[in-house]
């Protein structure tokens, strides 16, 4: 059900990007606007690392929804639609949200090391690729032997063969100086990797703690209780000797 209603959300979103792009006295089929969309709403929406630090934190949540072109769209959509199904189903509708926004959301943050340490020059990243990684991964985390066909090769890979391949081609993407975010995409796999590695971990010491916790409040806000039990045993002891005498 979540994955079903963020590529419908994706979708929608994509249109309006389209609406707000349509110059006034051109056809909307012109063929400018399917790439780049949303020209107005990139400056306020898309990320960028000098505004968030001046205070934009919806940012990191909001570039998620955008995307440079159809193409960009459908790509991101269809390994939602293939990987996603399956992680939603291990970690629950409601936890896959958070998972899908958290995969994006600390994605993105992995652009300030190139920003910062090469120079690189803040220009604004749009689209769920780094969400879309981190579901990735944990697909393959859970489920490692998956077998599938990945056109145009002949041979079905596994789902760790997978990740390699992915890896290689934002490798290869990063060297040709494309304008794709590849920190965001190797951001994104890894935020996966540490949800799915140690997120059950933590909540069950959390769970472990609480718990403890409320044994203990319990025990200190009802002392009455055990002490009352204990007078009864005692009245109940005193009762039965003076019957018998």
């Amino acid at each position: 059900m979540a994955v079903q209603r963020l590529i419908l959300l994706n979708v929608a979103v994509f249109v309006v990007q389209l609406l707000v792009n349509i110059p006034l006295g051109r056809p909307v089929a012109h063929p400018a606007h399917l790439m780049p969309p949303g020209g107005p709403l990139i400056p306020f929406l898309a990320f960028n690392q000098v505004w968030f630090l001046r205070g934009a934190i919806w940012m990191p949540f909001t570039y998620i929804f955008l995307h440079a072109g159809l193409m960009h769209l459908f790509l991101n959509m269809l390994w939602l639609f293939f990987f996603g199904p399956e992680v939603e189903r291990i970690l629950s509708t409601r936890k896959f949200y958070f998972f899908f926004l958290f995969c994006g959301a600390v994605g993105v943050l992995a652009t300030f090391i190139p920003w910062l340490l090469l120079g690189s020059p803040p220009i604004p990243v749009v689209g769920a690729s780094g969400a879309v990684m981190g579901v990735l991964v944990a697909f393959a985390m859970v489920n490692p032997d998956r077998e599938f066909y990945l056109f145009p090769l002949p041979m079905p890979v596994n789902a760790k063969a997978l990740i390699f391949i992915v890896v290689l081609l934002n490798i290869m993407s990063a060297i040709s100086g494309t304008n794709t975010s590849v920190a965001t995409h190797f951001g994104g796999m890894a935020a996966g990797y540490v949800y799915m590695k140690f997120a059950p971990r933590i909540r069950r010491n959390l769970s472990g703690w609480f718990s403890k916790r409320s044994s203990r409040s319990t025990d200190q806000e009802d002392p009455d209780l055990v002490g009352d039990a204990v007078n009864n045993i005692f009245k109940f002891d005193e009762e039965k000797r003076r019957r018998r005498h």
